[in-house]
């Protein structure tokens, strides 16, 4: 007797690693490229009013583009549309715990996770480059007040400043169907 049910294959933990990996490199190659060109056109204060218009827009064309959904999120957000949803916090309480835990951030790896009929990938972003800093590090020290005041207007209620090289700034968030 024949089922009217589809069997899904079994679960590839491995090629699922590689094809998030995959795609948030190429995200990243992609955003960090163009605030490169933001910043060498006009400074991180450019950078960061690029950012604000471009970026979120860029990763939903990708998003769209491959049909999945990539986000970036954090404990401490720059955007509301950044927040993270439920599975996205649960995640980044694991990876806040490891790192309470003296875990170095460059050891905490990527993770897939079955939701459902989905798949969601998570990579940590850590802070690895000093051109990051600008925007993202100490104001006063990192952060000049030409950019803060850029930062403070695109972006009020802002929470993404005080991080060092190294620090965790968030999450990758990848979910396709599976």
């Amino acid at each position: 007797m024949a089922s009217c049910e589809e069997r899904q294959a079994p679960f590839d933990e491995q090629a699922a690693l590689e094809h998030g990996g995959g795609i948030a490199l190429a995200a990243f190659q992609q955003l960090s490229g163009r605030l490169q060109d933001a910043m060498q056109a006009g400074g991180p204060a450019h950078a960061v009013e690029y950012c604000s218009l471009a970026a979120l827009p860029l990763l939903d064309s990708l998003s769209s583009a491959k049909g999945l959904r990539i986000r970036r999120t954090s404990d401490k957000i720059r955007a509301p549309h950044d927040a993270p949803d439920a599975d996205e916090q649960r995640r980044l309480g694991e990876v806040l715990d490891l790192l309470a835990k003296g875990t170095p951030g460059m050891r905490i790896t990527s993770q897939v996770v079955l939701l459902g009929d989905s798949v969601a990938y998570y990579q940590p972003i850590l802070i690895n480059m000093p051109a990051c800093l600008r925007c993202h590090g100490v104001p006063g020290r990192d952060i000049d007040s030409t950019t803060l005041a850029a930062i403070q207007q695109r972006y009020p209620g802002d929470a993404a400043t005080g991080y060092g090289m190294g620090d965790l700034r968030g999450l990758w968030s990848i979910r396709w169907e599976r």
